[in-house]
């Protein structure tokens, strides 16, 4: 198997067990806490491997893909994480993880913009259907009100089109730069940017460095932000950005019950309902793009 395509399958799996991480961090440290230090505690550990196997960095090379590298900070690190980690604190993990399933529509709807790719009946059928889903599972059949859960539910979906579009100027950049240069200080800025967010607005749980907040933000950092998420830059190197999105679709096989035997987090029957349809759209339009010749 081709190495890039294990990464890209890789990838989710970790994702899925880090937002389960992640959002019990949000939880516990507040959003800010979350982003900063765990930016911060991300760079330092690739900086050190990067120190460790005498891996070069070159500011020509981050000067000639100035605009990219800001591009690709804006979207993921800045605006879509801020959204993402605020969506986590108010809705549960494993309704995270499921609602990530909407990036490779996302990612279409972004090709179709900015690569002009058409987009087929039955994809706009198959994204009608997965968003029926997602209400479903956001509402679980109780269509009563809005609350703060549907808000955070409704957060975690916009964080996916900004991290969506990240994959445009990602591939890029990992090609030019490296997987792991290009990680290491998307974090640090990420988590410099935030820094003073992160002392202003945190609780005091934030700074007490031995409580199970933190042990639950080191975890979600190693697992994904360090490991998942530049096994994702390596993947792009070599893989069709919409193949590595449409693999995400994998990641609730282990994160679903990774968060109810961890956490005792579960979802109703039409929460369960909505699921199924959110897996099964977005297996059906994975399949859709591998039938098609690239």
């Amino acid at each position: 198997m081709n190495t890039g395509l294990l990464f890209a399958i890789i990838s989710p799996f970790l994702s899925s067990i880090s937002t389960i991480f992640k959002s019990a961090a949000v939880k516990a440290l507040g959003p800010f806490a979350v982003i900063s230090f765990g930016s911060l505690l991300g760079a330092f550990l690739l900086i050190v491997y990067l120190f460790i196997r005498q891996k070069k960095f070159s500011l020509r090379h981050l000067k000639d893909n100035f605009r990219d590298f800001s591009l690709l900070i804006l979207t993921r690190p800045i605006f879509g994480e801020l959204l993402f980690v605020f969506g986590l604190g108010m809705t549960l993990g494993v309704k995270a993880i499921l609602f990530t399933k909407i990036e490779p529509y996302f990612v279409l709807f972004w090709q179709w913009i900015l690569g002009k790719e058409k987009v087929t009946p039955s994809q706009l059928v198959l994204l009608t259907i997965h968003i029926g889903g997602a209400i479903l599972l956001s509402t679980g059949g109780n269509f009563t009100g809005i609350n703060s859960t549907h808000i955070g539910d409704l957060l975690i979906i916009l964080a996916m089109g900004l991290f969506s579009l990240s994959y445009f100027p990602a591939k890029k950049v990992a090609v030019k730069i490296g997987a792991v240069q290009t990680n290491s200080i998307m974090l640090l800025v990420s988590g410099l940017f935030f820094l003073p967010f992160a002392f202003v607005f945190s609780n005091s749980q934030a700074f007490d460095f031995f409580t199970k907040g933190w042990a639950y933000l080191v975890l979600s950092t190693i697992i994904f932000t360090v490991v998942g998420l530049t096994l994702w830059f390596v993947s792009l190197k070599s893989v069709k950005g919409w193949i590595v999105s449409a693999l995400r679709s994998l990641g609730p096989i282990v994160g679903i019950p990774f968060a109810y035997f961890l956490f005792g987090e579960k979802l109703n029957m039409a929460q369960m309902a909505g699921a199924i349809i959110i897996l099964s759209t977005s297996f059906l339009i994975a399949r859709e793009h591998f039938k098609k010749p690239h």
